[in-house]
Formats: structure tokens, C-alpha cells, sequence
């Protein structure tokens, strides 16, 4: 069973490091086929929105799906500290916040903004899975620790992690591209869950408890 355990949770690591590709292609694709979309100074919310020709489509790729595989990690983060008997709270806040990452798919209404129910619900998942995430940064940066990461590898993970708190200043500095230090922030979130699924997959694997051969030896001739 443990072994299939492992190739299961091996999938769901590769799968976490595909949520910044995804993100961008999808940006990329959707972003080509709206017109007069722009990346530099429309929200990413934008081209999800509800009325957008491709609007749904993005929402599946470019969000649901990427928030998802950041669930994925945190519950084998989850599994692999249950299989040491270590606390799981912050991989279980950690899922919490992949569920809020996958639910920024909710489209927003640009139409009637916060007069309508959409974009409030829209509104807390963005700003909810932010909070979220800086809140579990440290608490994750320790967990990779218990598992047995190098200082290193723990060490970039929280870098990356709290790399995006800093280019949230660059919304002062690029007034007239807000866009981009959006996507800068977004992929930065992206890319520490890559990070850790990358540390993970590289983990040493546990050695097995070595069994005593002699003791059925032992017991027939105990007789």
C-alpha cells in the first residue's frame, strides 16, 4: 500500500508544479482571443469575468485548475506529516488557502460591480487567499523542515513566499500597470507551491524498520 501511496502523491507533487504554467498559457491563449484585452492594465478578474467571450474557459484553466493543484500539494504535505505523527495544522490552513486560490474562478460582474452578489464572492477569494497565504508561509517553511528538506530548500520557499508581499509595493512604483504586478504576483504565489512540490519530490524517502529473518527459525526451534 505505502508504495502506491507514494506514486499517488508523487502525480499530485508533478500536478502542483504545473499551476504557474498553466496560469500563464492560459493568460496567454484567453488573453490573444479577447479583444482589446490588455495584460498591462486590466485585471486578471477581467478576462474571467462574467459577458467575456472566453470568460468560463479561463476560469477552468487559468484558475479552478491551478488553485487546485496547490490543494493537491498541501493535502501529500498533509498525508506525508500524518505518516510521521507530526501536526498537520498548517498543511490543513495550507489547503484552506489552494481552496480559496481555486475559487477566485468565481466571475466577477464588471456590469453592476458590487451591486451584484458575484463579485463580492469574487472580492473575498481574491483578497481571503492572499491573507491566507502569508499567514501559513512560516508555519509551511517549518513543516518542509520536520520532513526532512534542507535549510535551503526551506529557506527559498519562504523567500518566494513572502516575495509577493514585496512586489505589492510595485503597485505604487507602476501606477499605469496594474496588470502586471498582478500577474507578477500571482505567478511568485505559483511558483513557491512549485518550490515545494519540487522539495518534496526530492525528499528521502523513510527507511524501512529492518525485520529479524531468524525469528520463524527461532520459534520452530524453540519447540
Amino acid at each position: 500500500m505505502m508504495p502506491i501511496l507514494r506514486r499517488q502523491g508523487a502525480i499530485v507533487l508533478c500536478a502542483g508544479l504545473a499551476g504557474g504554467p498553466l496560469f500563464l498559457c492560459s493568460l496567454a491563449v484567453f488573453g490573444a482571443l479577447t479583444p482589446g484585452y490588455s495584460h498591462w492594465h486590466q485585471a486578471v478578474s477581467r478576462l474571467g469575468a462574467w459577458g467575456m467571450p472566453w470568460g468560463l474557459w479561463f476560469d477552468l484553466f487559468g484558475l479552478l485548475l491551478p488553485g487546485l493543484s496547490a490543494v493537491g500539494v498541501a493535502l501529500e504535505l498533509r498525508r506525508q506529516l500524518r505518516a510521521l505523527q507530526a501536526d498537520t495544522r498548517w498543511a490543513t490552513a495550507m489547503a484552506g488557502f489552494g481552496i480559496m486560490l481555486a475559487f477566485t474562478a468565481v466571475p466577477a460582474d464588471f456590469h453592476n460591480m458590487f451591486r451584484s452578489a458575484w463579485t463580492w464572492v469574487h472580492a473575498f477569494f481574491v483578497l481571503g487567499n492572499g491573507l491566507v497565504w502569508l499567514v501559513v508561509i512560516p508555519g509551511c517553511t517549518q513543516v518542509l523542515r520536520t520532513l526532512g528538506a534542507t535549510r535551503a530548500a526551506a529557506t527559498m520557499f519562504f523567500a518566494l513566499g513572502y516575495l509577493t508581499a514585496a512586489e505589492f509595493l510595485l503597485y505604487g512604483l507602476l501606477p499605469h500597470a496594474p496588470g502586471l504586478v498582478q500577474r507578477l504576483m500571482i505567478l511568485t504565489t505559483h511558483a513557491a507551491v512549485a518550490w515545494m512540490s519540487w522539495t518534496m519530490l526530492h525528499l528521502p524517502q523513510p527507511r524501512r524498520a529492518p525485520t529479524d529473518s531468524r525469528r520463524p527459525a527461532d520459534s520452530r526451534s524453540g519447540g
